[in-house]
């Protein structure tokens, strides 16, 4: 059913691309350039529409064809939550595609939607440990570092959204690890849903790779984001967890140092954290002499290394994958201090630009 569910969203988010593409051009509906963004002309976006329009479908049909009518209520009522908050997040992406909205605002309403996932239950509540019992209990902790996580995974893959093929190519990854730890796992459900995801990441993936025909939008980063931090908090109970806290950082590592490298680098820079800059990860591999497709391969590499490392959760004994994340982390960590000492070029002028002291154009 896994696969069944990956093809039919792979499939029906890559027929709907042509016709998002050509409705965008018509309503003249381009990608807004900012000092993120790596591309030249007049590219359309909106392609997040077809992303969730085909997660949503596939999902819908699965649950269809495989339960009853009293289990797809039963399902559908404990997923509400779920999706109410992710359309609430595609809709804000949607709006700030036509629209610009203001960053706070957006931030607002991401707020009220991770609140109403965290409050039907799905929140990390324990953190997977090698040693003693195993587990150890969040407590009252579960709630702020699950809104943390939310919040920050979402935002993450919206901030690396900057490169044809990038931000779609690491959600598949992401996505195919949670599924692979879900089927092993003996969730169906989960498994189902993050294939979808897969699925429909490939699917736009394929009108998105260098030259990119479309872009996904903040409609399709958010959406996507969203979407993958929430996969994690599916299997998680009192006592276990399908995905424990370390294997979905360990997962989304790429985004999140990311993340974690643009805060640090415009707080040293004193100024706002939602100015766009250059000094994203991919950024300093193109400065470096990589090619778009040579970012992508070095990238996604990365990821599929740090997802197996995830993996080894549930194939190796607690202390052995404890340790081999912990080690793919450190590198992880180690590249990403390396590339912070390169220089950034300015396209405009050649020169080298100080890591700490970015262009402060913003959207």
């Amino acid at each position: 059913m896994s696969l069944m569910a990956f093809l039919l969203a792979a499939a029906l988010s890559a027929a709907s691309m042509p016709v998002i593409i050509e409705f965008a051009r018509r309503r003249r509906l381009f990608d807004k350039h900012d000092e993120r963004k790596v591309h030249d002309g007049e590219v359309p976006r909106l392609g997040g529409v077809g992303i969730s329009f085909a997660f949503i479908c596939s999902v819908g049909a699965f649950v269809a064809l495989e339960y009853s009518f009293r289990s797809s209520v039963a399902h559908g009522i404990r997923v509400l939550p779920l999706v109410l908050s992710g359309v609430a997040i595609l809709m804000l992406g949607l709006i700030d595609d036509l629209r610009t909205l203001r960053a706070r605002f957006k931030l607002v309403i991401q707020a009220a939607a991770t609140l109403l996932v965290m409050s039907a239950g799905y929140r990390f509540k324990i953190v997977l440990i090698p040693w003693g019992n195993g587990t150890f209990d969040l407590g009252v902790f579960s709630w702020p570092l699950t809104f943390i996580w939310i919040i920050g995974v979402t935002n993450a893959i919206n901030l690396i959204d900057g490169m044809d093929g990038l931000a779609a190519g690491i959600s598949a990854i992401a996505a195919t690890a949670f599924g692979t730890m879900m089927l092993i796992g003996g969730d169906t459900m989960g498994a189902v849903l993050c294939f979808a995801l897969c699925g429909a990441a490939v699917g736009f993936l394929l009108y998105n790779k260098p030259p990119a025909k479309i872009f996904m939008g903040d409609s399709g980063s958010l959406f996507l984001g969203f979407c993958l931090s929430v996969l994690p908090l599916l299997g998680q109970t009192d006592h276990d967890a399908r995905i424990g806290f370390l294997s979905a950082s360990t997962i989304l590592a790429i985004p999140i140092f990311d993340t974690l490298s643009a805060i640090w680098r415009r707080t040293r820079a004193g100024i706002s954290f939602f100015t766009p800059d250059r000094g994203h990860m991919h950024h300093r591999l193109q400065t470096l002499g990589f090619g778009p497709k040579a970012v992508l391969a070095v990238v996604y590499s990365a990821c599929i290394i740090l997802s197996l490392s995830a993996v080894s959760s549930v194939l190796l004994p607690s202390p052995w994958s404890f340790s081999v994340k912990v080690a793919a982390l450190a590198a992880c960590l180690c590249g990403f201090i390396a590339l912070n000492g390169v220089k950034i070029i300015n396209p405009e002028n050649g020169n080298g630009t100080d890591t700490h002291n970015p262009p402060t154009t913003r959207n």
